[in-house]
């Protein structure tokens, strides 16, 4: 029986993670001002008032969940009061599964099989009460939780659970991918007169900036050297015709497999129009282009 020998096979690979669809990143430079924006409309949660509300709009892939979640992560390093709450709506699209993240996120754990969706509600209501806590509520991709009364039905219980639990602090962040859905005009009356929010919006990157981000992915999650300038580029053209950094992330991330299967320690060209003819692109975001 032949010993185990270390494999000979070379990797481009040194972190997958960051090619990955739930890596959050640093925010781009170019976002710090959004960020700023999006800070200074959630500061009342931290002295313990209801923090204003806010919409987050602009084209897939332009950093708005990496600026909301990177603030989150510092709300949570300063204060156990005010409570910042995630919830994608591309998993959660229910009432009943928004309001158990949100449970889950005061409770630590999910609530028990056989409670209700109002007894959930009830629980949250009654944790925040007991902690004397705000909660700060990210609902990233609003659209997806369905028909225009399922999102004022959401927002509602949200934006209004202070009426049958007084006490009850909570700030909602919408987050908007698809710009032709206007959240603001689409909500009820009753629901927009306690929403009031704040738009904040997020342009397309621009050549310069998308060539950052590609470039530091690459430095990050891939062997030195391991994508030529010129591949580099093509990748970057790629993202400029969709406006979404994503796409790039993800041919970057098909590339290098391709090139790590083949035995090799750089990607080409061929590579790149390889994986470009497997990835399978939103059609939406052909209509966006990213500005030179």
């Amino acid at each position: 029986m032949e010993p185990n020998r270390p494999s000979t096979t070379p990797t481009l690979f040194q972190d997958r993670s960051v090619f990955a669809a739930d890596y959050v990143p640093e925010p781009a430079p170019s976002r710090m001002a959004m960020m700023d924006q999006l800070a200074f409309n959630l500061r009342s949660g931290m002295v313990g008032a209801t923090p204003s509300h806010v919409i987050c709009s602009g084209p897939p892939g332009t950093g708005k969940t990496a600026c909301v979640r990177a603030l989150f992560a510092e709300i949570e390093e300063m204060t156990d009061r005010f409570i910042p709450v995630y919830v994608d709506c591309r998993i959660d699209r229910t009432l009943y599964a928004i309001h158990s993240r949100v449970f889950a996120r005061l409770a630590g754990r999910p609530p028990a099989d056989d409670m209700e969706e109002w007894d959930v509600t009830r629980a949250v209501a009654e944790m925040m009460r007991e902690r004397k806590a705000v909660l700060v509520v990210c609902l990233d991709d609003i659209a997806c939780i369905g028909s225009r009364s399922e999102v004022n039905l959401a927002l509602a219980t949200l934006l209004r659970m202070y009426e049958s639990y007084p006490g009850t602090k909570i700030g909602v962040v919408a987050i908007v991918n698809d710009l032709r859905y206007h959240l603001a005009a689409d909500v009820d009356r009753s629901v927009f007169s306690v929403f009031h929010p704040t738009e904040i919006f997020f342009p397309p990157l621009y050549v310069k900036e998308i060539r950052g981000i590609l470039r530091d992915r690459v430095r990050q999650g891939l062997a030195p050297r391991a994508v030529p300038v010129k591949v580099l580029e093509m990748v970057v053209e790629r993202v400029r015709e969709h406006g979404d950094i994503r796409v790039g992330l993800d041919l970057l991330q098909r590339a290098a497999t391709l090139a790590e299967q083949d035995g090799r320690r750089r990607v080409t060209a061929e590579d790149v129009c390889t994986a470009c003819e497997s990835s399978v692109i939103d059609p939406r975001l052909r209509v966006i282009r990213a500005p030179a």
